[in-house]
């Protein structure tokens, strides 16, 4: 059924009169994990790589703010959650690589998200580290119409040609594992070179396959978003940690992104090493696919990240908790509604940047600051807890 479908709507896409511009746009959106890719390593294959002719890409950061209560483990079974769901671990619960861990109900991944918003759109997930289907997105996952594990990256490669060719393919999560196996067992240099380039000539197949569909299909509006669940320490074996480089990752795509991506906007207090947390958060690209499928993002989501399409809302949302302040980064004229549990508590003008919390925050919140349609939401850290964190850090 699902070929006889796709075939009915190559006919009908050749028929005479049938212009593209008479009809909606049928969104799909594709995502390829690589497992464990430090951008600088990338980049050092040369100009000649689909990354750098094909893509739009730039630096981001996983791990969350340390110190803070986004602060997670640069590890994959936290980054993949993360990256699937748009919300940090102190929300999703999935805070190591422990095959015991689910993520929580209360923030979906993509699968589910879809499959709820989407009834019949065709969901698949190909992954070569099994616990992403088989662990932490059990549930999620188990609605997809396709969920496969333990592949091989070459078997991925080719299932997903298949599910591209084959199926209407609305949304489809790959994850290749190469690059990460090599860096744990080599660290950097030639090998870890050669796997990335086995990677990027990968993603070549990928990128092929899709300009096929939209050459077939002129109404598909494909985005392909390429990320990484982690960097790597300064000698490219391991990660987990709280370094800089390990934090590092990136996000490319076949779209133009928006300024949270092209334009660094930094959190004054709180810069990050080398302005890390003005890049955007791997907790962007579950909001960016959402948005481009269609969902209007809602507040009551609690997505920490922001959008990479579209309007970005306020920008780097943040808690002060010792000061019982949210901050936030804007150039907005108009006015920004703040919710804090679930209720509108403020409105005031998005060029402040800031809000103080009357009741201060001696317990968790969970605030969400609405610009133009666009939530983003910040969890704060108990005000006695951050204050015990921040002076043992010193």
């Amino acid at each position: 059924m699902r070929l006889a479908s796709l075939l009915l709507l190559l006919f009908l896409a050749l028929l005479p009169g049938c212009e593209p511009a008479h009809h909606p746009s049928r969104p799909k959106a594709l995502i390829i994990g690589l497992d464990g890719v430090q951008l600088e390593q990338y980049l050092q294959l040369g100009d000649a790589t689909n990354l750098k002719q094909r893509l739009y890409y730039g630096k981001a950061y996983a791990g969350g703010i340390n110190g803070k209560a986004s602060e997670q483990a640069t590890l994959s079974g936290p980054g993949w959650v993360t990256l699937l769901t748009g919300v940090w671990s102190n929300k999703h619960g999935v805070d190591s690589d422990a095959e015991s861990l689910r993520a929580s109900t209360a923030y979906p991944s993509l699968f589910k998200r879809l499959r709820l918003a989407l009834p019949n759109a065709y969901l698949s997930s190909v992954v070569n580290w099994s616990p992403i289907n088989t662990a932490f997105l059990l549930e999620d996952a188990h609605g997809a119409d396709v969920r496969e594990s333990g592949l091989a990256d070459e078997q991925v490669i080719g299932r997903t040609l298949q599910i591209l060719g084959n199926t209407p393919a609305d949304f489809t999560f790959v994850q290749l594992d190469e690059p990460d196996q090599v860096g744990h067992d080599q660290g950097y240099g030639e090998r870890y070179q050669r796997a990335l380039r086995k990677a990027d000539s990968e993603i070549g197949r990928l990128l092929d396959k899709v300009d096929q569909r939209r050459r077939m299909f002129p109404l598909e509006d494909w985005l392909v978003i390429v990320s990484t669940d982690h960097g790597r320490d300064y000698r490219g074996k391991g990660h987990g940690s709280a370094s800089e480089q390990e934090k590092s990752i990136f996000i490319a795509s076949n779209k133009p992104m928006n300024q949270e991506l092209t334009e660094l906007s930094t959190p004054a207090e709180m810069p990050g090493p080398n302005n890390l947390y003005g890049l955007p958060a791997q907790t962007s690209v579950a909001p960016t696919v959402l948005r481009h499928m269609g969902l209007r993002l809602q507040p009551e989501w609690l997505l920490d990240g922001t959008p990479l399409l579209g309007d970005t809302g306020v920008r780097k949302a943040r808690a002060d908790e010792n000061k019982g302040r949210i901050r936030w980064n804007s150039e907005a004229k108009g006015y920004l509604t703040i919710l804090k549990n679930g209720h509108v508590v403020a409105q005031v003008a998005a060029s402040d940047g800031q809000w103080t919390d009357p009741d201060g925050m001696e317990q968790q919140n969970d605030y969400v600051l609405v610009l133009n349609g666009t939530p983003a939401a910040v969890r704060n850290r108990p005000a006695a807890k951050a204050f015990v964190i921040e002076e043992s850090s010193y």
